[in-house]
């Protein structure tokens, strides 16, 4: 496959940003990468952005996955590919997580010096009052400013709660009761089972088995119709092969190659409904293992989407769903 020498693609970036995601790349490192790399949608870079974006949504990584899905739910991407991207957009947009960092006990010029770091990353907005995304999971802010020892705070950043305030104390302020709500994730509320993200990977093996099941089946059909309108006869002599009227060796031929296609297409599909059961069962069961019910001012919604169609020399299949 040709490649630009001044450009990488976004599966590229996304892998790249996959490799860093064990805390490295936060909301300020990962951006700046993907957006250098960033080039016109084409099919195969879209299509790179559509897997690249479901498996780091599986592995929890929601930023790296917002970033593909931005990026393959353009107007430029073939339409099913665009239409499931922005709508996992959507959710994803709920589930990533946010906090909003705010600093006591320095004076308002130590203040303007003041500088924070997020995983060992530089997060020079942070301190603005302005919404932080991070990746659900572990994070360590580390604030440091003029006169003080740094401060550095373990927090952790549950998906689907957004705009939680975290407050940093210094010096003094440091040894005053905290009124800071009692969620904090130093002691998290909700504890995510990990049987939710091998349903992800289920639900991904179910769409490739559906996948395989659309595109096998539709060309065994078309070659089974082929074979019966090409050559209704058949015969063994090669001097009787005219127009309508094949070798029997050319005919078996033809018919165990479509009946291999039909084959292959019926092990996808069962591949494809069990593994989307199976998706379901662990995400059902991941449900119950939760220690405590979600916020009622954080939006959740349930279901999975089976979605399967035609395209020009194939098919098309994909498993959606909210959470």
């Amino acid at each position: 496959m040709l490649r630009q020498k001044a450009k990488r693609s976004p599966g590229a970036a996304l892998r790249n940003l996959r490799a860093c995601g064990l805390g490295l790349c936060t909301a300020f490192g990962w951006l700046t990468a993907a957006q250098a790399e960033e080039a016109p949608p084409t099919k195969t870079s879209c299509a790179e952005a559509y897997e690249s974006s479901q498996e780091t949504r599986a592995s929890g990584h929601l930023q790296e996955a917002r970033t593909g899905l931005a990026f393959c739910a353009q107007t430029e991407c073939p339409s099913f590919v665009q239409k499931d991207c922005a709508r996992w957009l959507e959710e994803v947009d709920r589930e990533l997580p946010s906090i909003v960092i705010s600093v006591a006990g320095l004076d308002p010029e130590a203040a303007r010096q003041a500088s924070l770091k997020i995983d060992g990353v530089a997060a020079p907005d942070a301190l603005a009052g302005k919404p932080v995304s991070l990746n659900p999971g572990k994070h360590e802010l580390t604030l440091e400013s003029p006169g003080e020892p740094a401060v550095v705070r373990q927090i952790m950043a549950m998906q689907g709660v957004q705009n939680r305030a975290v407050e940093i104390r210094v010096g003094a302020a440091a040894l005053e009761p905290s009124a800071e709500p009692t969620i904090s994730v130093d002691q998290p509320r909700a504890t995510a089972s990990p049987l939710r993200s091998y349903a992800y990977v289920a639900w991904g093996a179910g769409a490739v088995g559906l996948g395989v099941f659309g595109v096998f089946g539709t060309l065994g059909r078309a070659d089974s119709k082929s074979l019966h309108e090409e050559c209704p006869e058949i015969t063994d002599d090669p001097a009787g092969v005219v127009p309508g009227t094949c070798l029997d060796s050319e005919a078996a031929e033809r018919e165990s190659s479509y009946k291999t296609k039909n084959l292959i297409a019926d092990i996808g599909l069962i591949t494809g409904i069990v593994a989307a059961a199976g998706g379901t069962a662990l995400f059902v069961l991941s449900a119950t293992q939760s220690s405590s019910a979600p916020s009622s001012d954080t939006p959740s919604t349930a279901g999975l989407r089976l979605d399967l169609g035609p395209t020009r020399g194939g098919a098309w299949a994909s498993v959606a769903g909210a959470f």
